[in-house]
C-alpha cells in the first residue's frame, strides 16, 4: 500500500513529460514497468511527489537500421522476447531476457530500461548491456545526449542520468554474431542473481572479437574485451576469466552475499560463459 499522496501524470508528448520532470526536481520519478518503483513506494523506501507514466509516448518501439538495433525504454521483457529482430540481431539480449527471474508475470510488466536506471548490481540487464556496448539515449528540456554503457553505470544504484533526464531508448550495434552465452548464480529460482556473466563472440574487420560483462561482483558491471588474433579454445577460458576479474579487488556486499563469496563465485560463472563461446558451438539463427 502506498501511504503518501502523489501527483500521477500521463503526458501525451515527450516535451510535456520532460517539462513536468524538470519542474518536479528531485521529487519526480519516471515509471518504467513499475515492478521496482511501485514496490519501493509501497514499502516506503521511495516517496516521490510526482510520478510520470510515459505509456503514451511511444517508447516501446523496437527498430533496426542495418547498423544497430534500438529499443524504447518502455519495451518490456516480453516484447523483447517476442521480437524477431532481437532474437536474430541481438541474441545475447534475447538470451538474457529469457533468464530473468519472474516468468511471464514479470516479463509483461518490467523493462530493461527500468532495470538499467535502477542499476542494482545484482540484476541481469546491466552486465549484458555492457557486453553489448550499448548506448543510452537521454533527453531533458536542456537537450539530448548519448552515454555509453561503460559511462552510464557509475556505481550501485547510481547512473549518469541526471534527475531531469529521461531515458528514451537504448541502442545496440549490430554485429556478425558467432556465439553468445548467458549464465548466473542465484540462491533459488525466485532470487535475484548474485553473479551474472554475459558473453558474445563476433566477427568484424576480418577478425573475431569477444566481449564480456560480469554483473553482481562489483558495484558496477565488469567489462572486458579481446580480439582473437591467435586461435583460442575453451582451455583459454580460465586465463581470460582471471584477466577480466583482476579488475576487482573487493567484491560487492549486499543481503544476498558478501564480497568475499562473490569474488569466489564469479570465477566459475565467468569461465562457464567463456567456455561456451570458445568451444566452437556457434549460435545459429533459427
Amino acid at each position: 500500500m502506498i501511504r503518501s499522496s502523489i501527483r500521477f501524470e500521463m503526458p501525451r508528448s515527450l516535451d510535456d513529460a520532460l517539462q513536468i520532470l524538470a519542474d518536479s526536481g528531485p521529487d519526480g520519478r519516471v515509471l518504467g514497468g513499475g515492478s521496482i518503483l511501485v514496490s519501493a513506494m509501497s514499502a516506503g523506501w521511495e516517496s516521490p511527489k510526482v510520478v510520470i507514466d510515459p505509456v503514451r509516448l511511444d517508447l516501446n518501439r523496437i527498430d533496426e537500421d542495418g547498423h544497430s538495433v534500438t529499443f524504447g525504454a518502455r519495451a518490456t521483457y516480453a516484447a523483447l522476447l517476442r521480437s524477431e529482430t532481437i532474437r536474430t540481431r541481438v541474441p545475447l539480449l534475447h538470451a538474457m531476457v529469457g533468464e530473468v527471474t519472474g516468468g511471464p508475470g514479470l516479463w509483461n510488466l518490467a523493462t530493461v530500461g527500468g532495470s538499467c536506471c535502477y542499476a542494482n548490481p545484482a540484476s541481469d540487464a546491466p552486465a549484458c548491456l555492457m557486453a553489448l556496448r550499448a548506448q543510452f539515449h537521454l533527453q531533458s528540456i536542456r537537450g539530448k545526449r548519448v552515454v555509453s554503457a561503460a559511462d552510464f553505470f557509475r556505481g550501485a544504484f547510481v547512473t549518469d542520468r541526471a534527475p531531469d533526464e529521461m531515458l528514451t531508448h537504448i541502442q545496440v550495434p549490430c554485429e556478425t554474431v558467432i556465439a553468445v552465452a548467458y549464465s548466473k548464480l542465484k540462491h533459488s529460482a525466485s532470487s535475484w542473481p548474485m553473479v551474472t556473466g554475459a558473453c558474445q563472440r563476433s566477427f568484424s574487420d576480418g577478425k573475431e572479437h569477444v566481449s564480456l560483462g560480469v554483473g553482481g561482483l562489483a558495484a558496477r558491471p565488469v567489462f572486458a574485451a579481446w580480439t582473437l588474433d591467435v586461435p583460442f579454445d575453451e582451455k583459454d577460458a580460465e586465463f581470460l576469466a582471471s584477466e577480466a576479474l583482476a579488475q576487482v579487488s573487493v567484491g560487492w556486499t549486499d543481503e544476498l552475499a558478501d564480497g568475499s563469496y562473490r569474488m569466489k563465485a564469479a570465477k566459475p560463472v565467468t569461465v562457464r560463459v567463456l567456455k561456451r563461446i570458445l568451444e566452437g558451438n556457434p549460435w545459429k539463427q533459427k
